[in-house]
């Protein structure tokens, strides 16, 4: 047999165990030489060094059989030694091991063949190793006797392997994504395993650890690769090394100073030699085996190298973002034309979503030479990137380079990027501390940098309820000095928009604001927030759409920076205002893990996102997993007015009423009402709680508060003007009337939300006439609206709506489907269904939640609703009310 495979994969580990088991069975065995052993460079040099091995007496060392009477190889010479081998048996069987079928020379190759000849009447095992491919110069006889041979081929091990591989041989402890780094650098090879691990014995190493160890030039090993390798052939397993995957042959030829005819051969003994993987374009068999290579480079040669890599992809006009990555990897040699290919490159990498490598580019840019005023927006650049991630290292450095920079729009510009970043860290009171000092620092003369400051400032307190304390600076004062650039007049024209939103009286002016604040480039995530949400609330949705996609593309949803999450956020608003509630909590999700530990510590878009998602997943019915989120988030208990708190205010009252917990959904609704009321913000589309408190208030009777709360928001609602926001208004205020008039009202506001975008309040809307209409016995109409609020949940993706159409629907005894529902349990969501059923059964909440897969606290959570809208205190009257046992449904 011949074991075929890469050095370090672990073919001579298998020979030693072949031998060993031959060994148990009887069989004499003898040894080849091995790779790194020096014979007589004459013909049957390896047979007469295995004879030896076989004619030796116990204890004896073994001496090289050496043929008499000949200097020439020929066939008597091959019989005498069959002949040898014959005799040393004694008729026992013979297994032969030798490690490396390349080393063998043609003769002694001849007389494996003749042995392997059932003529020769030695009973015979031959083991051989070899690389992947039998080469050019491997001999012939060698290489028939191979091709007679059975092969097995070793590859690499799983990442699994590769973990205990790692125990048993390292006392190293490798967790998933660990064994999963060791796989991509090694490719399974335990060799290099073992030499990458080298440094890590005893400990658990995290994935940057083994990234800098493959990345240092220390490691174990690397001669076995390298040894032997011509001063050509070296040079080119260094340009393909440094030229990177997908390393065309011209390129690399270019880099090492030869010519292709000249590099041909060299690729086929790199690929012999298991270096380069066996393909076009050149790259190496495994990433550990590159950066062997690169490491062992002198500092000074290596960066010389990528320089001229640089030049050879540019003038070969190929992508920039290759020659930016050589660039960057050559560090600062004073090519002057270097800064623009790496500031392409880092704008391509940015909006292709791959930031991390657009941040090093951006810090290869900072090595450069560069003018103060580019150096500053570099920075503040590389800040929008870092402060997605390291928010507090990245505001020190703003902080520090604010109070470093000379120049007063530098200054300013730090200012303004410093007092961003903390606003959006949930430190709006810090943010307005450095943008007030910061013009108290400057000369009296930078006006327009004063002006920038005073704009910015002013943004922040008065952009949402519970901003900073201190009066905002009236609007009027700053328009009364015109803005000094364009990017001012956007800022300006956004504050505009968003007072305009604020004061409810002129939507046609928000829009035009909110457009001029949009127009041009892209816009900073502060303008996309501010302006984007002026024009959902103007139910301007496709323009805001729009909009979101120019910063976060379509296909993507992990986000790199703050951005991404506000126009993630602003996606699912958009959708979640149209309705379309499964596309929202999709534009969402793939968020969460990065929204979670950002909203626990208080980041602004991350909140906002998280109320966002908990709002969406309970009109779904997935009041579960809101739950879940809210109080991972430590937004579940009371909270510090701040200015995302009324989205999460509102956020739970949906929660909350989605529960069976009207009166906590109604508190958080005041809660939200007294913050706008204190910001002067009675717009009802930022957000409509006084038509959401009055449908509560109506379900608990107190008609009269309701009926003034609605009757006040309807009025706000037409100094607005959008359909969305009066028939909302419409539909809460119908709600207080009676008999004929309140199919009339709930029958205006069908037909004003109509003509709105939110599928959702119609869809609710409906339901409620289809209610009055029953009660006014015109079963027929009721019938028709029925059927279309239930489309309408149904297209929106919102279960409770559904359940609550349906029951509507039985209890005015209309036809339809069937949901078999006991009638004591129609007001009860599925998941209430589910828990009550099996506390009727007995379970106690441990065990229910068990079942459910769901925490205790889910459990309490579900039961408190459920014996609400049942009218009962606990499980000792659950039997009155549901007499027999239900069976847990899937709802």
């Amino acid at each position: 047999m011949i074991v075929r495979g890469e050095p370090g994969i672990g073919k001579s580990a298998l020979l030693e165990v072949f031998a060993g088991l031959a060994a148990d069975a009887g069989f004499r065995v003898a040894f080849g030489p091995g790779p790194g052993q020096d014979l007589p460079g004459r013909p049957l040099a390896v047979a007469g060094h295995i004879v030896g091995r076989l004619t030796a007496q116990p204890g004896e060392p073994a001496q090289a059989a050496a043929p008499h009477g000949h200097d020439a190889p020929s066939g008597d010479l091959v019989q005498e030694l069959v002949d040898a081998v014959r005799r040393s048996a004694g008729g026992s069987p013979v297994a032969l091991c030798l490690d490396g079928v390349a080393h063998l020379d043609p003769w002694s190759a001849r007389w494996l063949a003749a042995l392997s000849e059932a003529a020769s009447g030695v009973p015979l095992a031959i083991a051989l190793t070899g690389g992947d491919f039998a080469v050019p110069d491997e001999p012939a006889p060698a290489a028939e006797l191979a091709a007679r041979a059975e092969r097995i081929d070793l590859t690499g091990l799983d990442p699994a392997q590769l973990g205990a591989l790692a125990a048993a041989r390292c006392d190293v402890t490798l967790d998933e994504p660990a064994a999963a780094v060791c796989h991509e650098l090694t490719g399974g090879n335990p060799g290099l395993l073992l030499a990458l691990l080298a440094a890590h014995t005893g400990t658990a190493p995290t994935v940057g650890a083994l990234r800098d160890t493959a990345a240092s030039a220390v490691l174990p090993g690397t001669e076995r690769w390298l040894a032997g390798l011509g001063g050509p052939a070296l040079g080119l397993a260094r340009a393909v090394a440094v030229l990177g995957p997908d390393a065309e042959i011209t390129q690399c030829a270019d880099l090492a100073g030869l010519s292709v005819r000249e590099t041909l051969p060299l690729v086929d003994e790199l690929v012999d030699r298991s270096l380069l993987a066996n393909r076009t374009p050149l790259s190496f068999r495994h990433p550990l085996l590159a950066l062997m290579v690169i490491g062992r480079i002198p500092a000074g040669t290596r960066a010389a190298l990528h320089l001229k890599a640089a030049e050879i992809l540019r003038d070969g006009h190929f992508e920039v973002i290759r020659v930016g990555e050589q660039l960057v990897a050559a560090g600062p040699l004073g090519a002057t034309w270097a800064l623009r290919p790496l500031q392409i490159a880092a704008d391509r990498l940015e909006r292709e979503g791959r930031y991390e490598e657009a941040a090093r580019h951006l810090r290869g840019m900072l090595r450069q030479r560069l003018r103060p005023r580019v150096r500053s927006a570099v920075q503040r650049r590389l800040a929008e990137l870092n402060g997605f991630a390291a928010p507090e290292p990245t505001a020190r450095r703003l902080d520090a380079a604010r109070y470093e920079a000379d120049n007063p729009g530098i200054a300013t510009d730090y200012a303004v990027a410093l007092g961003t970043l903390l606003t959006e860290c949930g430190r709006p009171e810090d943010a307005v501390a450095v943008l007030e000092d910061t013009a108290e620092r400057l000369a009296p003369t930078a006006s327009a940098q004063r002006w920038r400051l005073r704009l910015h400032t002013a943004f922040t307190r008065s952009t949402g309820p519970a901003a900073p304390a201190g009066a905002a600076e009236p609007l009027d004062a700053l328009a009364a000095q015109a803005p000094p650039d364009e990017e001012a007049q956007r800022e300006l024209a956004a504050l505009r928009a968003v007072h305009a939103v604020h004061d409810g009286g002129d939507r046609d002016a928000a829009v035009r604001d909110a457009r001029r604040a949009l127009s041009g480039g892209g816009a900073p995530a502060r303008l996309l927030r501010h302006a984007c949400g002026v024009l959902v609330h103007a139910d301007e949705l496709a323009e805001a759409w729009r909009y979101c996609g120019r910063v976060l593309p379509l296909g993507r949803t992990e986000p790199g920076k703050w951005e991404d999450v506000t126009a993630g956020l602003l996606r699912a608003v958009v959708l979640r205002t149209r309705g379309s509630l499964t596309e929202a909590d999709a534009a969402l999700t793939p968020m969460v893990d990065v929204l979670r530990p950002a909203a626990s510590s208080g980041h602004l878009s991350a909140v906002l996102a998280v109320a966002a998602l908990v709002e969406i997943r309970a009109q779904t019915g997935d009041t579960d997993a809101a739950l879940a989120l809210l109080t991972d988030c430590g937004l579940d208990d009371e909270l510090p007015p701040r200015q995302d708190t009324v989205a999460v205010l509102a956020a739970r009252a949906t929660l909350w009423e989605r529960g069976g917990d009207p009166a906590r959904a109604l508190e958080d609704l005041f809660a939200a009402g007294r913050l706008l009321t204190d910001a002067r913000i009675r717009n009802p589309a930022v957000l409509p709680w006084r038509s959401r408190a009055a449908r509560l208030l109506v379900q608990r009777g107190d008609v009269v508060e309701a009926s003034g709360l609605a009757a006040a928001e309807e009025g706000d609602a037409r100094r607005w003007g959008t359909p969305r926001a009066v028939g909302t208004a419409q539909h809460a205020l119908a709600l207080t009337e009676s008999d004929d008039r309140r199919v009339r009202r709930l029958a205006a506001a069908v037909e004003t939300l109509a003509h709105s975008p939110d599928r959702l309040q119609l869809a609710l809307a409906r339901c409620d006439l289809g209610a009055a209409l029953s009660e006014a016995d015109r079963a027929d109409a009721a019938r028709t609206e029925f059927a279309a609020a239930l489309s309408l949940a149904r297209s929106c993706g919102a279960q409770p709506l559904v359940h609550r159409v349906l029951a509507a629907r039985d209890r005015a005894h209309t036809t339809g489907e069937d949901e078999h529902v006991p009638p004591a349990l129609t007001a009860l969501t599925p998941q209430e269904q589910r828990v009550l059923g099996l506390a009727r059964a007995g379970h106690t909440n441990r065990a229910i939640a068990r079942k459910l897969f769901v925490t205790v606290r889910t459990v309490e959570f579900h039961l408190s609703g459920a014996y609400r809208k049942l009218g009962i205190s606990g499980r000792q009257e659950l039997a009155d009310v549901i007499p027999a046992p239900l069976d847990a449904r899937s709802g």
